[in-house]
């Protein structure tokens, strides 16, 4: 994806995304609130992606958590970084990795919109039946499977 291309994504996001007054899912509301409107703590990495990624570990304390670029470790994943690079690699290893997800699993998806492939990954992953709530925050894209929930996607300023 070209430069100029990157940039008028952003300019659209920036243009269409809420701010947590303009969500109406409770679960959304709590998350912006809580953990991305959080003011950046002096130990927090001055990353946003880093630095969101983190809360959101701390926040759902995750017994398994998951790089897509490393060892591959064993039993049910509670926590997977996609980075956002390689998108038919990644693809197809998240093909493989579908089955270990559940109803408390949580995706992060790096550069969603850095990439064609990974902006294309991305509308994929959304699109899946199991997949109930997506954030979409420009550089990193949150995905949830709860249970009972309706589906909804969600452009949120961060």
């Amino acid at each position: 994806m070209s430069r100029l291309h990157y940039y008028v994504h952003y300019l659209r996001h920036l243009l269409v995304a809420n701010t947590r007054h303009g969500t109406h899912s409770p679960f959304v509301y709590r998350l912006v609130d809580e953990v991305f409107y959080l003011k950046r703590q002096a130990d927090e990495p001055r990353d946003k992606v880093l630095r969101l990624t983190g809360r959101l570990m701390e926040r759902f304390a995750p017994r398994q958590v998951y790089r897509m670029d490393t060892r591959l470790p064993d039993g049910p994943l509670d926590f997977v970084i996609i980075p956002g690079s390689e998108a038919d690699a990644i693809s197809a290893r998240l093909h493989q990795l579908w089955p270990r997800l559940h109803a408390d699993s949580v995706l992060v998806v790096e550069g969603i919109y850095r990439h064609a492939g990974v902006k294309r990954l991305w509308q994929s992953i959304q699109a899946k039946p199991e997949v109930t709530v997506t954030v979409d925050l420009f550089h990193v894209g949150l995905v949830f499977f709860h249970l009972g929930q309706a589906k909804e996607h969600f452009r949120i300023r961060y």
